[in-house]
């Protein structure tokens, strides 16, 4: 949803509904008719979305900095040291998750 806002938006392209509708159900179909086990599937995703999460945070901090952009409405120095601590610690977390996910150690983190 996000990123066809910022399609429409910015950089002006329409992706028919139908398309997008196809585009995101195509991967439940396949692991559906694949025959994995669905909860490991739900976990996978969450992994694969978490990588996702970092560019439209990143991208929300630089629009919302930008005066061009954003005219009266950017943010002021304190908005943007908050949005950028919460970012980094949201990052911080996907990367524990997916090195947990994929067997990596993480070290002073133990599950």
């Amino acid at each position: 949803m996000a990123g066809q806002m910022i399609m429409q938006g910015f950089l002006h392209i329409r992706v028919p509904i139908w398309l997008r509708r196809l585009v995101t159900m195509a991967p439940a179909f396949a692991v559906v008719a694949m025959g994995y086990n669905a909860t490991d599937a739900l976990v996978l995703s969450q992994v694969v979305l978490s990588i996702a999460l970092p560019v439209p945070m990143i991208a929300l901090i630089i629009f919302a900095s930008r005066r061009d952009i954003m005219r009266d409405f950017v943010a002021g120095p304190l908005i943007r040291i908050y949005s950028v601590v919460g970012a980094v610690v949201v990052l911080g977390l996907n990367f524990v998750l997916l090195a947990e996910t994929f067997g990596v150690p993480v070290p002073f983190i133990s599950f």
